[in-house]
């Protein structure tokens, strides 16, 4: 057994492909989401912003006061000015500021770029007349407790934190569905390792249709290497993350190491489910790791974050049959939630997934039977 277990790692790591999707990749796309958003402890700097004073309505004042709270936060997110038009139009088109707010009836904002700070004082506008539009519907609704509401105006910019309290940066989750990519890209080391065991399509796969050596045996080495090769390059992967790129995967490490067992192994599992399918051409097959490995974490959060979220509210079972959303939501079991019972629902789920597949890959890899080789 360790003989063949150590021919089937020296075949796997001398393919380039495989070493590319299965570890290359990931690091790779974790380096431009880094480059993207920044560590977790990035800060914006203060934006400079002028407010003009059209008129002295109830709405104007109350708008201003926003800005002035928002300005004396501890955040010290906004730097106001108060100018008058034709001053801030003028410090606006030489770029001195980055917006201006008109404070009437109805605030207005104007900007000269589309980018972060721009993004960020359009955010600031929605969330004053959402809330301005709240207390209007109260005040005509319910007038008696209107008082009340106004106790708790401005939630939006309190602190994100997690059930233990430990304050949560909002773009770790797509760090979080890239390790359940990673796990899902390993397809890539089980299919290589399928395609070896199979004497209609590989020389090697020929050469062991006609050894001594039981099929079991063969499919036993190369699932353990396979997994093997794959938790090495998680590991690499999950290093250069907490240490290289500073993302904060804290949680409990033995919990994270089991995720990346089972999450391996489904992800090796599917690959070797798709190279028994020999009599589809060999593009056609690795299209469908590519595709099912970016569907699947597309549907985890990865490229959109709230869609895991959205799939939870209208189909929660796709959750719960989706690999990379599996893994994902492991991963916040034990860096979020702190919830053991369902890490423990979530670890099952992949190793019946796992299991299941690999059974099916065994049985039609066994069955096969070829003539005159």
């Amino acid at each position: 057994m360790l003989h063949l277990i150590k021919y089937c790692l020296l075949t796997i790591l001398r393919q380039k492909y495989t070493v590319f999707w299965s570890m290359l990749f990931p690091i790779l796309l974790g380096t431009l989401f880094y480059a993207s958003f920044g560590s977790s402890d990035t800060k914006i700097e203060t934006i400079d912003v002028a407010v003009v004073e059209k008129d002295n309505s109830e709405m104007s004042q109350n708008f201003i006061s926003f800005l002035e709270m928002i300005e004396d936060d501890d955040s010290e997110l906004i730097s106001i000015q108060k100018l008058s038009e034709e001053e801030a139009n003028k410090k606006l088109k030489g770029l001195e500021i980055t917006g201006l707010f008109y404070a009437c009836k109805e605030p207005e904002l104007v900007v000269t770029s589309n980018n972060v700070s721009s993004s960020v004082l359009k955010s600031l506008l929605d969330t004053f007349t959402r809330q301005a539009q709240m207390y209007k519907d109260i005040a005509i609704e319910k007038p008696q407790k209107l008082q009340e509401a106004a106790q708790y105006a401005y939630l939006e910019f309190a602190s994100e934190t997690t059930l233990a309290g430990k304050k949560v940066d909002g773009m770790v989750q797509y760090f979080y569905s890239l390790i359940g990519m990673a796990c899902m890209f390993g397809s890539f080391i089980g299919y290589f390792v399928s395609v070896q065991l199979q004497a209609n399509v590989s020389s090697v796969g020929l050469r062991r249709a006609v050894a001594a050596t039981s099929k079991l045996k063969q499919f036993i080495a190369g699932t353990i290497t396979s997994v093997f090769v794959h938790y090495i390059s998680l590991a690499v992967l999950l290093l250069y993350l907490q240490y290289v790129l500073k993302i904060d995967l804290s949680g409990n490490i033995f919990k994270l190491i089991g995720i990346c067992l089972t999450g391996g192994f489904i992800g090796v599992s599917i690959g070797m489910f798709t190279g028994t399918l020999s009599r589809m051409p060999e593009g056609f097959r690795i299209g469908i790791l590519v595709a099912s490995g970016l569907l699947s974490s597309f549907l985890s959060g990865l490229m959109v974050g709230g869609i895991k979220g959205l799939i939870e509210e209208n189909f929660p079972l796709l959750n719960r049959i989706n690999p990379s959303s599996v893994i994902t939501d492991a991963i916040y079991s034990i860096t979020i939630y702190d919830d053991p019972g369902r890490y423990t629902l979530n670890i099952i789920i992949l190793i019946i997934m796992s299991l299941i597949t690999g059974a099916v890959t065994f049985i039609i890899t066994r069955r096969d039977y070829y003539d005159s080789i």
